[in-house]
């Protein structure tokens, strides 16, 4: 599976492939905000509404990342850690696994990319 190129650490571009492209997927997915989207109003996450010190917000945070992840066909979130403002997913890929960050949460000011 072929990507698109990011910059690295060094500043120089590089292509994504492989479970690195899964991953960085996931990301865009949770992070982005749902309705959001001008070309996709479904494509996104709720994320952004969370409420990190609620009852079951661990439990909340990995639906609403599975939700946001459906369109990805064999990529799931397994399990969120919340700490200090930001969410750490879990994602299991047929590539493999990985951690994918979704940022701190700054509340509904229409702007928050989830640390994108």
């Amino acid at each position: 599976m072929n990507g698109g190129y990011v910059l690295g650490a060094n500043g120089l571009p590089f292509l994504v492939q492989g479970k690195e492209l899964l991953l960085q997927l996931a990301r865009l997915r949770l992070c982005l905000r749902k309705g959001k989207f001008p070309y996709s109003q479904e494509a996104g996450s709720k994320l952004w509404a969370l409420d990190l010190n609620g009852e079951h917000s661990r439990e909340r945070a990995l639906a609403l990342a599975n939700e946001a992840l459906l369109d990805l066909a064999g990529v799931q979130a397994e399990s969120a850690e919340i700490s200090g403002g930001k969410i750490i997913f879990r994602i299991v890929t047929p590539l493999g696994e990985g951690e994918v960050e979704y940022g701190e949460i700054q509340g509904d000011t229409g702007t928050d990319a989830g640390g994108l």
